[in-house]
C-alpha cells in the first residue's frame, strides 16, 4: 500500500491538463522558462507512486547525462524527499517508498538503456537527441509493461520533434499541447518585450512562441 504523500509541488495552471491526461503518449511544445522540467519531474514521481507497479522503473532522459544532472537532479531530490527510501547520486536514481525507481539518463549514451524495461519515460528537449533513439532504443523498453512516454521541448525546425508533434496533433491517442509565452502569462509582458528587442525575430519566435517554421 502506498503511503499518502503530499508532494511539495503546486502545478501551474497551464500544466494541469498535462498532469490529468489519460493518453499513454504525450507531446508538449513549451516556451523557455515555463517550468517544464519541474512539471515533468513531478509528473513522473506522481505516476510512479499512483501506478504502484511491482519494481517500477521510470526514466528521465535529456540529450546529455551532464545536462540531466544539472537541470533535473536537484528537482528530483527535492520533490521525492517526502516519499523516498534512498538515492544514489553517482548513478542518479532515487527509490520511492513503494520500491519504484526513477533514474536520469543522457541520450548521448543511449546504449546504457538497452536491456532495461521501463514503465514510463520523459524525453526532455527531444529535438536535440538523435532521431533514432525513440524507435531503436526507447519504444521497445516500454512494450511488455505497456509503459508511457512524454516528449517535451522547444522547436528547432522540422526535425524529429516536429515529426512527433505533427503526427500527435492528428492522433486522438496522443495528448498534444503547445505552450506559447504570449498565451501562458507566465512571463511578464515587459520581459518578453525586452527579449523581442534583443533577440532576432526567428530566435524569439522559436524560443518563446514555439514556432517550428523559424529558421535559426
Amino acid at each position: 500500500m502506498i503511503k499518502k504523500i503530499k508532494l511539495a509541488y503546486k502545478p501551474r495552471e497551464v500544466f494541469k491538463p498535462f498532469h490529468y491526461r489519460k493518453e499513454r503518449w504525450a507531446v508538449a511544445v513549451a516556451h523557455r522558462r515555463c517550468g517544464k522540467t519541474v512539471a515533468c519531474i513531478n509528473d513522473i514521481i506522481r505516476r510512479a507512486l499512483v501506478e504502484n507497479k511491482e519494481a517500477g522503473q521510470y526514466a528521465y532522459i535529456c540529450p546529455y547525462l551532464s545536462q540531466a544532472k544539472s537541470v533535473a537532479w536537484l528537482y528530483l531530490l527535492k520533490y521525492t524527499e517526502p516519499c523516498r527510501n534512498k538515492y544514489n547520486a553517482s548513478e542518479l536514481w532515487v527509490e520511492l517508498h513503494n520500491g519504484s525507481r526513477i533514474r536520469l539518463f543522457g541520450a548521448d549514451n543511449a546504449d546504457s538503456l538497452r536491456g532495461l524495461y521501463l514503465d514510463g519515460v520523459v524525453l526532455d528537449e527531444y529535438a536535440d537527441m538523435k532521431p533514432s533513439i525513440w524507435g531503436a532504443v526507447i519504444r521497445p523498453l516500454l512494450a511488455d509493461r505497456r509503459g508511457w512516454a512524454v516528449f517535451i521541448g522547444t522547436p528547432k525546425g522540422h526535425n524529429q520533434f516536429w515529426e512527433i508533434y505533427n503526427n500527435a496533433s492528428k492522433d486522438v491517442d496522443w495528448y498534444c499541447k503547445t505552450l506559447r509565452a504570449s498565451q501562458t502569462g507566465l512571463l511578464a509582458d515587459d520581459e518578453l518585450a525586452d527579449a523581442a528587442k534583443i533577440m532576432t525575430q526567428d530566435q524569439y519566435l522559436q524560443e518563446f512562441e514555439c514556432d517550428f517554421e523559424s529558421a535559426i
